[in-house]
């Protein structure tokens, strides 16, 4: 690493790896085939809540696209998370880290080109997710209201929280396969504790409570994993800012949104001390 680098040459060294591989990524069938997906599940949730309100006789249906708007970036971001994971571990293995550092770039510089490129695909599909919402609640009549661009923008932010855990994770792994099984645990863990709960809490309702149930046991567990998700998952701070945002709790919005910034900060620091201590 260059100790010794100016922030001038950071940012410039930031930014041209960032244009590389904004440029790689968009010539590949990635990007679009998971904005195509994320856009495909968003309106079959919107589909699905106007059948139920037609069967129902109801007539209201407050944010429409806030849950949709969610899907797209949960899936947007982890798949922008792992191709960086990825990515950072296949030029590893190629060796083209060392010949960068041996230029004008060092650790910070290549992880903030990195978290730059993947911000900015995010913020192309966003556009993209923008304009399906604009265009069925145009021909469905739902009302697109200004705050589809706060949680647009919660997004691009938890989006940056979920790369920069991503780059952790790659600059941990020594090898491709490493990384994947490390980032595809850390995924089903949080998968078990966030949709396991309530499943859980369902059946130890449904038999007697004692000291053998191992039941209750288990949803002590997953109640305490969901409680420390809290604090480690962008999702659930992004959940909980649509939240706030959704009653218009002000200050519950920015604690929220500064959570995200503190989770991103943390695992973007994690993933420059673990690529200094593990070199190119």
């Amino acid at each position: 690493m260059k100790p010794g680098l100016q922030l001038a040459d950071r940012i410039y060294a930031a930014g041209q790896i960032g244009r590389r591989s904004t440029v790689s990524s968009l010539y590949s069938p990635g990007i679009y085939m998971v904005t195509t997906l994320a856009v495909l599940a968003a309106s079959t949730l919107v589909l699905n809540n106007l059948a139920f309100l037609d069967e129902n006789g109801l007539l209201v249906l407050t944010r429409p696209f806030f849950l949709p708007l969610f899907v797209c970036t949960v899936l947007l971001s982890l798949y922008l998370s792992l191709h960086a994971t990825l990515h950072l571990v296949r030029e590893r293995e190629q060796g083209t880290l060392r010949v960068l550092f041996f230029g004008p770039v060092d650790g910070v510089s290549y992880l903030l080109g990195r978290l730059w490129s993947q911000n900015l695909l995010f913020v192309l599909a966003g556009g993209v997710v923008l304009l399906w919402a604009v265009g069925l609640g145009w021909m469905t009549n739902l009302l697109v209201q200004m705050d589809v661009l706060a949680v647009l923008g919660l997004g691009l932010l938890t989006n940056s929280a979920v790369v920069a855990f991503g780059l952790l994770v790659g600059a941990w792994g020594r090898t491709a396969r490493t990384a994947l099984v490390l980032f595809l645990l850390v995924l089903v863990l949080v998968l078990v504790a966030q949709f396991g709960t309530p499943v859980v809490a369902q059946l130890a309702s449904q038999t007697p409570a004692n000291r053998q149930n191992s039941l209750l046991f288990l949803r002590t567990v997953l109640d305490g994993a969901n409680g420390l998700l809290l604090w480690l998952s962008p999702f659930a701070q992004m959940s909980r800012g649509m939240d706030a945002l959704l009653v218009g709790d002000g200050s519950r919005l920015l604690l929220h949104t500064g959570a995200i910034l503190g989770q991103g900060a943390l695992y973007f620091a994690g993933a420059v001390r673990a690529l200094k201590r593990g070199g190119p």
